[in-house]
């Protein structure tokens, strides 16, 4: 404050609500100067979340330079959401929708396994019997028999479109995230001599994510988009009632990630990066036949998959808050567990139509906190971000119905479902299955 009359008295003092500076106050004949100085409070005691002490202290590494201009004129409501949004969580939270994208690719080919009488050669039906010895001058009884018999139609092509919607949350730490996820699946398919069915499949999906925190005003902290191409192969058997399948499947993943960092910057940042996810899994089933109708049965079932994630490392464009992305590797596991059954009903819609169901309980293991190498810039300190959990206990259930529209074909709709305590899933797809 200047004063060409001179300055008279003193204010009673001087507050400030920025973490890191100091006000300071100097009185000169015809001026007040305010000095703000840098105090010794460290960026990352504002902090109250683990990815945002990892951003802060990354931060005041760098030393002096645009982005740690900014954070020193952090608000002391503003500098713990300031570091989570600078932390970038949304990179390692790809990595949780490639692990839920894989499930749903693995479950199309479990699906078609499933329902589909892998690898038996037999079908399930009916032929009309009597008893060959009955008492003379009556007719006999005719009554059906379920019986099992060789299905000439050796070869299959199915396809099966999925779309989703979820939420995961952080935690407390990543900021939580909705997101949408949809694809399809093709396929095509031969039951060998020896009752081995044996198979291709290929397709594409596509995830997207948007963070449900905001770090200022009303957009969108974060978001991010996953586009996949996949292929793989895949088989079945059964001896009597018990049936294996498995299957291995590798996508290429395109990822594209934008950030809004608000406070004291103003940067709009994006990324785009590559990568793939590998899977290899397995089932094993026991048939349990419930009588009448013939098709209708119950099947405990306990299976596994391996799913390994590759993310590519990228650099950020848009602003002094770009991040840098080192290359890094994930290793998860899932061991469901559970049972499915199907039964046929008379709806009178003179078709044949088949109810089948699954419940089950799948645990999760490996890296089920996925974490991102991330640095401000290509010298800066690296430093560890993490992005929403993935569930380790979750219930998985499936409902679905299958109209016969031809003797060698099949129409299907189905409702599948995930539930954990930090993530929800919730699905719907259809299929098509020709045999010939």
């Amino acid at each position: 404050l200047s004063a060409a009359g001179g300055v008279s008295g003193q204010f009673a003092g001087v507050t400030s609500n920025l973490a890191f500076l100091s006000p300071g106050l100097r009185y000169l004949p015809n001026e007040v100067d305010l000095t703000l100085t840098r105090n010794d409070v460290p960026f990352s005691a504002s902090a109250t979340s683990r990815n945002g002490w990892a951003a802060a202290n990354a931060v005041q590494a760098l030393g002096a330079g645009r982005l740690t201009d900014a954070a020193v004129a952090f608000t002391t409501t503003e500098a713990d959401a300031g570091f989570r949004a600078l932390a970038g969580d949304i990179h390692a939270g790809t990595v949780s929708a490639a692990y839920e994208t894989a499930f749903f690719v693995r479950e199309a080919v479990l699906d078609r396994l499933r329902w589909g009488n892998p690898g038996t050669g037999l079908d399930d039906g009916t032929l009309p019997a009597a008893y060959t010895a009955d008492l003379p001058g009556r007719a006999p009884v005719v009554a059906n028999v379920p019986v099992r018999t060789l299905d000439p139609q050796v070869f299959g092509l199915w396809g099966q479109g999925f779309g989703s919607f979820g939420t995961a949350e952080g935690g407390g730490n990543a900021f939580p995230l909705d997101r949408q996820i949809a694809g399809f699946a093709a396929g095509a398919d031969v039951r060998l001599a020896n009752g081995l069915r044996f198979g291709v499949v290929g397709g594409y999906t596509e995830a997207s994510l948007d963070s449900a925190g905001r770090t200022g005003g009303t957009s969108r902290a974060e978001s991010a988009t996953l586009k996949s191409g996949f292929g793989g192969v895949y088989g079945g058997t059964a001896a009597g009632p018990l049936s294996l399948r498995l299957g291995v499947i590798y996508a290429d993943t395109d990822t594209r990630t934008r950030r809004a960092v608000l406070y004291g910057l103003s940067d709009t940042l994006s990324g785009h990066g590559g990568g793939y996810t590998v899977q290899g899994f397995g089932e094993i089933g026991w048939r349990i036949a419930l009588g009448e109708p013939a098709s209708s049965y119950v099947e405990p079932f306990v299976g596994g998959a391996y799913v390994g994630i590759r993310r590519d490392g990228f650099a950020e464009a848009g602003g002094a808050a770009a991040l840098v992305s080192l290359a890094r590797d994930y290793d998860l596991g899932a061991a469901t567990a559970g049972v499915r059954a199907q039964t046929s009903l008379d709806l009178g819609l003179g078709l044949p139509v088949t109810l089948r169901g699954l419940v089950g309980y799948r645990r999760a293991f490996g890296d089920v906190v996925p974490t991102a190498l991330l640095a401000f810039g290509a010298g800066g300190p690296a430093f560890l971000s993490a992005g929403v959990p993935i569930d380790r206990d979750a219930l998985v259930a499936q409902v679905g119905l299958d109209l016969a529209v031809a003797p060698n074909a099949s129409l299907g709709v189905a409702y599948t479902g995930q539930t954990g305590a930090h993530a929800q899933d919730q699905a719907v797809k259809g299929n098509f299955t020709l045999r010939f």
